[in-house]
């Protein structure tokens, strides 16, 4: 029942000065089963819409469609990134130099982290996607139009998306579908500017 759920919904697919952090890349790794703990602990603000229909989704092309609830980074999360992708940047992961010595007085998440949980934040946000007309079987990400970063993320900050349903077209190659350009904001809660700005291309496929 739960794979029928799944294939029925649109998965929104989603030189550095490095110092002496093997510490923290070992606690990274000790604590990635915390980091997605608070994953799994999360509640979300809103409810999903559902979609019954080509007509009814394009008819939410230029309009909102959710936001998600709030998603505190934490250290953890910022470190279990750096040991994924190798990138142990000081502004990032040393806690103690980045609270003296950083602009932004204190750690802050990549860039690529944030920008990496539109996936994650398209879970509880996108629509749920179950045409009478056509069944969808799958999703996939597809590729980004444009990213800027507008602000840092300061590790313990909250952070939720909005997402907007920019354009809509059918598709028939490699198989018949859908692609969708997403228009997402990722905000810090308290801050005026947000983020980041995307606009993120997804595809599902009929089956």
């Amino acid at each position: 029942e739960s794979m029928q759920r799944t294939t029925r919904r649109l998965a929104v697919i989603s030189g550095h000065v490095v110092g002496d952090n093997e510490r923290s890349r070992v606690e990274s790794r000790e604590t990635s089963s915390t980091v997605m703990r608070e994953t799994l602990l999360r509640t979300s603000e809103g409810k999903r819409i559902t979609i019954k229909s080509l007509d009814e989704l394009k008819s939410y092309v230029g309009k909102e469609v959710g936001h998600s609830g709030w998603l505190k980074i934490t250290q953890d999360r910022v470190n279990a990134f750096a040991d994924s992708t190798g990138d142990w940047q000081w502004i990032h992961c040393d806690v103690e130099r980045a609270n003296s010595e950083s602009p932004f007085g204190a750690p802050i998440a990549h860039g690529f982290l944030t920008l990496s949980l539109l996936a994650f934040f398209s879970q509880e946000t996108s629509p749920v996607i179950d045409l009478k007309e056509e069944k969808i079987t799958a999703g996939v990400n597809y590729g980004l139009n444009k990213v800027r970063f507008i602000s840092p993320v300061k590790v313990g900050s909250n952070l939720r998306a909005r997402f907007s349903l920019d354009k809509v077209t059918e598709v028939s190659s490699p198989t018949k579908g859908l692609e969708f350009i997403w228009k997402v904001t990722l905000e810090v809660e308290g801050q005026n500017k947000p983020a980041v700005v995307a606009e993120w291309i997804t595809r599902a496929f009929f089956g």
